[in-house]
């Protein structure tokens, strides 16, 4: 009987335990998801910038006065992916479609790169105090 009341009381700690450590895990996500997302939208953007310079983009507009440089700068700011894949698509011709998925391969394997090393650096110390949580309840119920 008194292994059952042992039990009974370690039960509830133990969930109260783990509803800690599920909201630890949230609130240290939302952070670093932040983070993700701020990465990410900086490599798309310098993304753009490569496929601009590879590419010299800024022939596509004649009517721009400015340096390739500012047209470089403003166009992968202002336009998207699908906008200057459009201008590759007219500059390029037949060898658009590979340019294409070559581009959108580089961008996932970019973004992946992005979001799986926060993905590790969020797991990597919740995974190590869960460890330190499981080795603590079974010494304490031992």
């Amino acid at each position: 009987m008194s292994t059952a009341a042992t039990a009974r009381r370690a039960a509830p700690l133990l969930a109260a335990w783990q509803w800690g450590f599920l909201l630890l895990a949230v609130l240290t996500l939302l952070p670093a998801g932040y983070f993700t997302y701020q990465d990410t939208l900086e490599a798309g953007r310098v993304q753009r910038v490569q496929l601009i310079e590879r590419y010299r983009l800024w022939e596509t507009a004649p009517e721009y006065r400015g340096t390739p440089q500012s047209w470089t700068r403003f166009a992968a700011w202002l336009l998207d992916t699908d906008q200057l894949l459009e201008r590759v698509r007219v500059q390029q011709g037949a060898l658009a479609e590979q340019i294409e998925q070559d581009y959108r391969r580089d961008l996932v394997l970019v973004y992946g790169r992005i979001a799986g090393g926060y993905l590790l650096l969020w797991m990597a110390p919740l995974a190590l105090l869960y460890g330190i949580g499981i080795v603590c309840q079974r010494r304490r119920q031992s």
